[in-house]
């Protein structure tokens, strides 16, 4: 009686512990999954059904009739060690259609789906009732707990060994169960047959991966050391490909053809993290300065023009406020840029920190992701702020210590006469950090008369525009809003299209006033010097964002942003998924599809 008891109870936990492997094995592979699709499809459009693509496949496990528990290992061992392929490949084909809906979905269709199903399907198979505990506790819901262990044990395991890991344990698995299968079977030759054939499938099966590997084999370098690559279907050289906090960190090139044929975009040097791409520099032919000044230099001493992106110059017209005594002077002494939270990278190519560095300013950096910083030094010619001004840690946390600091009148605080705030990424912004919360944190370390230069990129007819105007306005009481757009645009456009701008703030009670730029503002640039001295014909009128600035206690509840009340992400999703095509229009897949 006590035999059969302890029998029971060793069966059922050994039931649950394995319906409980399944359940994290699945989060791990829906994780690495999640990791390997968001560098083509950026994280919005990957995310936006991949939570019912799991739901579907876990509902249809549970109500269809389920295979043999062998049968099952034997499938997903497989659809495990094909998953590198398959999530790439996949992805790239379904990408090209430029769908921000539609192809991702038909890559979670064909990867994910079958995957999730199959893991639900051999949880069934070894107690249906317990399988209700993958159900509540699916891939979704432990995915978050996990990628927290990660970070908080600072774990790199690349994609593709979680797949190929939990590939070989399911066909190890198979195996064994194969072959123990074989030892209890009453027939002779059972034993001998069954482990033969079970080690002939998993021969056979690491056989055809083997060759099919160099055929299928994805141009993803994050797991190679041989850098430079240069694609050998297109004018394209990635100098290096890093697997980091916020992403793949990517610089790459994009030449003129050795051919001398013609293609749209060239002769550019670009960053990128994941489907962002946070800057770029020109290079080659392209380099060129006011009056042939010797131009900025990466570490390899090789030339660098003018950024591709106007918006990082235009934030350097903070410089140019004379409403404050310390722009009437031209003594502004303490600089701060925010360019990083959680998700988002933002210190791009350095083109501000760089600037204010020449003009003599003292800079400090928040920078999340040290591949970003490190790249921006090696490869945009960043100049070293000094080991006490670069802090690679979430810009929240950093501004609220530092307040912190003030507020106890630590003599080592600095109040910070310009902030520059660019964090934007990948067709939007962290919504913790244009709260009013954080505002009033980082009006804390301002100087009383000093400025705030916030980027941001969308359609100034959005609600997220208008909420992000709105707060600024609550926590500074003044804004000045300009855009970086190079040539003319209608007023059509500024509500419909994509447009980035720059919001200068400030909690003086002086209204802001800019002066003309000057010759020594431009440091030899053509860009800055078209951009900075057309800066009064960029202006944005207020009325020009959202649909109705009025100001009212209806306005104020719905569009100041709260840590509370915060929509901002939700108001960004269609932004989001319209800058994903976007960036697919300008710039060509393969650059996309090498990382």
């Amino acid at each position: 009686m006590s035999t059969n008891s302890e029998s029971t109870t060793w069966t059922s936990a050994r039931s649950s512990l394995s319906i409980l492997v399944v359940s994290v094995a699945l989060s791990l592979f829906t994780t690495a999954y999640e990791n390997s699709v968001i560098p083509l499809f950026a994280s919005v459009p990957t995310l936006k059904h991949l939570g019912h693509v799991v739901h579907t496949s876990t509902a249809l496990a549970v109500v269809t009739p389920n295979l043999s528990s062998s049968k099952i290992l034997l499938i997903l061992g497989c659809l495990l060690l094909l998953a590198p392929h398959t999530s790439y490949w996949i992805s790239v084909h379904a990408a090209r259609f430029q769908d921000p809906i539609y192809s991702p979905l038909v890559t979670h269709a064909l990867v994910l789906a079958p995957v999730v199903y199959f893991s639900m399907s051999l949880a069934m198979s070894v107690d249906p009732t317990l399988a209700l505990i993958v159900l509540a506790a699916n891939a979704l819901q432990l995915r978050p707990l996990l990628m927290m262990v990660f970070s908080a044990l600072s774990l790199d395991v690349s994609n593709n060994v979680v797949f190929t890991a939990l590939g070989c344990i399911c066909l190890a698995v198979y195996g064994g169960n194969k072959v123990d299968a074989g030892r209890h079977s009453a027939h002779p030759n059972a034993r001998n047959t069954r482990s033969t054939v079970a080690l002939s499938v998993i021969l056979l099966v690491f056989a055809a991966l083997l060759s099919l590997n160099s055929a299928l084999l994805s141009p993803t370098l994050v797991d190679s050391v041989v850098t430079p690559y240069n694609s050998p279907t297109y004018p394209l050289r990635i100098l290096n490909s890093t697997q980091s906090k916020t992403g793949v960190v990517v610089v790459g090139e994009i030449l003129l053809p050795a051919d001398g044929s013609l293609i749209p975009l060239h002769s550019i040097r670009y960053l990128r993290v994941s489907h962002s791409l946070l800057g770029g520099v020109w290079i080659g032919d392209q380099v060129a300065t006011l009056d042939s000044f010797p131009p900025l230099t990466d570490q390899d001493g090789i030339p660098l023009g003018d950024s591709i992106y106007s918006a990082f110059v235009l934030q350097e017209a903070v410089r140019l406020v004379n409403s404050i005594p310390q722009g009437r002077k031209g003594e502004c002494n303490h600089a701060l840029i925010i360019v990083m939270a959680l998700t988002y990278s933002g210190l791009g190519t350095g083109i501000s920190a760089n600037a204010f560095a020449q003009h003599g300013i003292a800079t400090t950096i928040v920078e999340i992701d040290p591949a970003v910083y490190d790249a921006a030094r090696r490869y945009f010619g960043l100049s070293d702020p000094g080991i006490n001004n670069v802090f690679l840690q979430d810009a929240r946390g950093w501004v609220r210590s530092r307040r912190a600091m003030v507020e106890a009148e630590d003599p080592s605080a600095i109040k910070y006469d310009v902030v520059v705030h660019d964090c934007f990424s990948g067709g939007g912004v962290p919504e913790h950090l244009f709260s009013i919360e954080f505002w009033n944190d980082l009006k804390t370390i301002v100087s009383p008369e000093g400025v705030v230069a916030v980027n941001f990129a969308g359609k100034l007819a959005s609600e997220s525009s208008q909420a992000i105007l709105v707060t600024l306005l609550r926590a500074f009481g003044q804004c000045r809003v300009f855009h970086d757009h190079v040539e003319p645009i209608s007023q059509e456009q500024f509500r419909s299209h994509f447009v980035n701008i720059v919001f200068f703030c400030s909690p003086s009670p002086t209204p802001l006033t800019f002066r003309p730029a000057i010759e020594a503002d431009y440091l030899h640039s053509y860009l800055r010097r078209h951009i900075l001295s057309s800066l009064g014909k960029r202006e944005i009128d207020h009325a020009q964002i959202g649909d109705n600035l009025i100001w009212s206690a209806t306005t104020e509840e719905k569009f100041v942003l709260t840590d509370a009340h915060n929509t901002l992400n939700m108001w960004q999703e269609g932004e989001a998924l319209e800058h994903w095509k976007l960036m697919r229009e300008m710039v060509p897949d393969v650059v996309w599809e090498t990382y």
